[in-house]
């Protein structure tokens, strides 16, 4: 394995689109040969989330030590009843009513994040100020955000797309493991973006990407000896339609990314690409920071 991703934290709250994540996360922990702890970040003074764990004592007066253990106990049900117990491992939790804040805290002692791009409060995918969005900004790990569990496996295809910088090639490692596990085909992809006048000065363009895409394989995935594709589409208006309608058509079952590429800005550290496809496709994705 080029990473050893073994600790996997996944946050939930205890909704039907939370609990996506954790099939997800146990195909994950197969490959990686790791465990899960499920994760749930709680605020003893607001009156509207007692309900969802059936503590009694679950207000600001009850022992704080009783209601972690109840909540820890109802997160091990909850995740039991969607991966099996030999990846299961302690749950966590934390008290702080900024989930966002307290999952990139609690993610620093693990190896990756996988979370669904839904929450209890089925706010619409990923938009900016969600959980998830959130996550993607500020934390320092990979991170998986599931869209639909059901198409996660079997394991066929998966998407890398590049624009030849150093921030995009960090994911081919991760996607390597994974198709190195699982027998999946590995998808290399590229956006040639830009207006062309004639079809002879486009195909001269895509033979010299494709012939990087070759070159990029042969450094970056020395493993991959079988099961590589590479695709140089015309991106007229912009490289995340190119990427999106790529996936449409081929239907893959995870699309792994650098959180930033080439235009990357350090104040933003979820490139715009990246970000956009997120919101767009209903297919996992495994974001990567390639500083981290």
């Amino acid at each position: 394995m080029n990473k050893a991703l073994n600790k996997i934290l996944v946050p939930v709250d205890f909704s039907d689109f939370s609990r996506k994540a954790l099939p997800v996360a146990q195909e994950l922990a197969r490959v990686y040969k790791g465990r899960i702890s499920p994760f749930h970040a709680y605020d003893l003074y607001s009156d509207m989330e007692g309900f969802h764990y059936d503590v009694d004592s679950f207000h600001a007066d009850g022992d704080p030590a009783a209601i972690d253990q109840a909540i820890k106990k109802k997160l091990r049900q909850f995740a039991s009843g969607a991966v099996e117990s030999d990846v299961l491992d302690e749950s966590v939790t934390a008290q702080d009513n900024n989930t966002a804040q307290a999952i990139v805290e609690a993610s620093g002692r693990f190896d990756m994040v996988v979370m669904s791009s839904h929450g209890r409060t089925g706010f619409m995918r990923i938009l900016m100020g969600s959980v998830a969005e959130k996550v993607l900004r500020l934390g320092n790990r990979p991170i998986v955000i599931v869209e639909d569990a059901s198409a996660f496996t079997p394991f066929r295809k998966i998407l890398v797309p590049t624009d030849f910088s150093s921030n995009s090639l960090a994911a081919l490692p991760y996607a390597q493991d994974i198709a190195l596990a699982t027998g999946a085909e590995v998808h290399l992809f590229h956006a040639l973006c830009g207006d062309f006048n004639n079809p002879e000065q486009f195909e001269q363009q895509k033979q010299e990407r494709l012939a990087k895409l070759h070159e990029i394989a042969e450094q970056h995935l020395p493993g991959m000896t079988v099961n590589l594709k590479y695709f140089v589409v015309h991106g007229a208006d912009s490289a995340h339609n190119a990427i999106r309608k790529h996936v449409t058509e081929q239907h893959y079952n995870l699309i792994v990314m650098a959180a930033i590429g080439r235009t990357g800005l350090d104040h933003q550290p979820i490139g715009s690409t990246t970000a956009t496809l997120i919101r767009a496709v209903h297919t996992t994705f495994m974001v990567i920071r390639p500083d981290a």
